[in-house]
């Protein structure tokens, strides 16, 4: 397991094109195995989920986001195949839609990026388009 910077970009577009976006830059790490890259990272207060660790599970056309702790989900990233994922809230669990509309990956031994463009559903109406960039550097 190498020690990793990671920094992770997320924008959401709503339907009256209004944006937000949060940055979040933080330690973890990464490792290799076989064709399969992992990154693991803990999400912070400004993420909103303080007391959560999110794991990345990468190959080169599908990305696989776990968080375990005080947010539980996972959500599937493959080009133009819609997931549904449940997603526990402290309000109580929702089903939400994903449909990747681009998914890039650029990962190596030494980390890598990694560019998500997808919609968002809530019983199948688009709720937001948002877009996630992540970018994996090995520090020693």
């Amino acid at each position: 397991m190498k020690k990793a910077i990671i920094s992770v970009k997320g924008t959401q577009k709503n339907d009256q094109n209004e944006s937000d976006t949060i940055e979040l830059i933080t330690e973890g790490s990464f490792y290799i195995k076989g064709n399969t890259f992992y990154v693991v990272y803990e999400e912070s207060e400004l993420s909103g989920m303080d007391g959560t660790t999110t794991t990345l599970k990468i190959t080169e056309d599908k990305v696989t986001l776990l968080r375990f702790g005080t947010n539980k989900s996972k959500m599937v990233f493959e080009k133009n195949k819609r997931y549904e994922s449940g997603y526990d809230t402290p309000y109580g669990k929702i089903l939400l839609g994903i449909l990747p509309k681009d998914v890039k990956v650029t990962m190596s031994e030494t980390g890598g990026e990694i560019t998500i463009k997808y919609a968002l559903d809530l019983n199948n109406k688009t709720v937001s388009n948002n877009e996630l960039y992540l970018k994996v550097r090995e520090v020693n």
